[in-house]
């Protein structure tokens, strides 16, 4: 029963894997389909609050505070490319997760096989590691399009787009990065240890 698990999981990965990529691909494309509706993009206000008490005419008891947090917009008349931009996130995400999927389930597969350190598993983590790396730097393309927006609507100056970066996917790649180069000199040395030639054995007279 384990071991049928374990001959079960490259492939229920890859499943998972290609699962993420169609929804990717299919979120982008139903977005592109929304065109020249409205689209949805991210701002925190460039207006301080009381700016923006004074525009709404809202008047706060003492002792209370609007907070200057991040927003929802909904802009007319948007483009294509605007569509696809504010969720180029979730696309690039699922594409990066199609691709990993491959890559872990031929990692799993040499473990498996009782063959792991191979030549090619260094290069499949230096790729792991650019994809996690990818996916991290994803988050700021919805960024870029609630600022394309902004700029097209006329509202650069009263909201900035919103920016969100976590170091987490920087710091994973990063770690990842640091294996492949380990494993790397491990495979080297294991291939050197191989070639070298065996000693012939005393011989006795």
């Amino acid at each position: 029963m384990d071991r049928m698990i374990v001959n079960l999981t490259p492939y229920a990965i890859r499943f998972a894997g290609a699962v993420a990529a169609i929804w990717g691909i299919a979120y982008a494309i139903n977005g592109a389909t929304r065109a020249p509706g409205y689209v949805t993009i991210r701002v925190t206000p460039a207006l301080e609050s009381a700016d923006h008490l004074r525009l709404s005419g809202v008047d706060l008891p003492a002792g209370v505070g609007l907070h200057d947090g991040e927003l929802s917009l909904n802009v007319w008349d948007s483009t294509v490319a605007e569509q696809v931009l504010s969720r180029a996130d979730v696309l690039l995400s699922g594409l990066c997760a199609g691709i990993a999927a491959l890559l872990l389930s031929a990692l799993l597969g040499s473990v498996t096989d009782g063959r792991p350190f191979q030549r090619r598993d260094p290069a499949r983590i230096t790729w792991l590691a650019a994809l996690v790396i990818v996916w991290g730097l994803g988050s700021l393309l919805p960024g870029l399009a609630a600022a394309t927006v902004l700029d097209r609507a006329g509202l650069a100056e009263t909201f900035l787009p919103s920016l969100t970066l976590s170091w987490v996917p920087i710091a994973g790649g990063g770690f990842l990065l640091a294996l492949a180069l380990s494993l790397r000199e491990r495979v080297k040395a294991s291939d050197a240890a191989a070639k070298r030639p065996a000693t012939d054995p005393p011989s006795c007279s």
